[in-house]
């Protein structure tokens, strides 16, 4: 079986873990200001964790998946992470959504100045994000089902005396 990074599917894959690790950041980025300006609320919190470890928990296992690239099992870390990170991207962007479609624009404020537009950002990049980690997912499954074992070439098949019989001329006994 060829590695999934070499395989056409893992190059796809490359390209949504390219718009997720993106897609974290700006999550990152626009949660550390709220945080940092004293609106510690639980969705704002949770979206900051959501973004830090995404970067931490994916390079960790693109990074076994590419040590043990020649395993069996090599996709199975990518697997696991993105099947756990894509329902917790999922609770950030709902968590989001539910904080910030709440009330008007007006009523929103983050300390004093009207920034709808950083909590809509956040939201929808926080759902980009999701998207792009169920994206690879399912790409990871897809190669699973479809990249087929390189194939071995198979001995012709002869009667059990005949390769006996070669193997103790080999040998030097006949």
């Amino acid at each position: 079986m060829t590695s999934y990074l070499s395989h056409p599917l893992g190059v796809v894959g490359w390209f949504a873990r390219t718009v997720q690790a993106i897609s974290s950041i700006i999550v990152l980025g626009i949660t550390a200001w709220a945080v940092r300006e004293h609106n510690r609320t639980l969705s704002v919190i949770f979206s900051l964790v959501i973004a830090t470890t995404s970067f931490v928990v994916v390079g960790v296992a693109v990074g076994i998946g590419c040590i043990a690239r020649r395993a069996k099992w090599h996709i199975i870390p990518l697997l696991v992470t993105d099947a756990i990170m894509s329902y917790l991207w999922l609770t950030s962007f709902i968590f989001l959504a539910l904080n910030f479609n709440r009330r008007t624009c007006r009523v929103n404020r983050w300390i004093g100045e009207v920034s709808c537009s950083r909590s809509y950002t956040a939201e929808a990049f926080s759902f980009i994000a999701f998207f792009m980690t169920l994206l690879g997912l399912f790409l990871e499954i897809a190669y699973l089902y479809w990249a087929k074992p390189d194939t071995v070439l198979r001995t012709e098949k002869r009667p059990h005396q005949e390769r006996l019989s070669e193997n103790l001329n080999a040998a030097g006994l006949m």
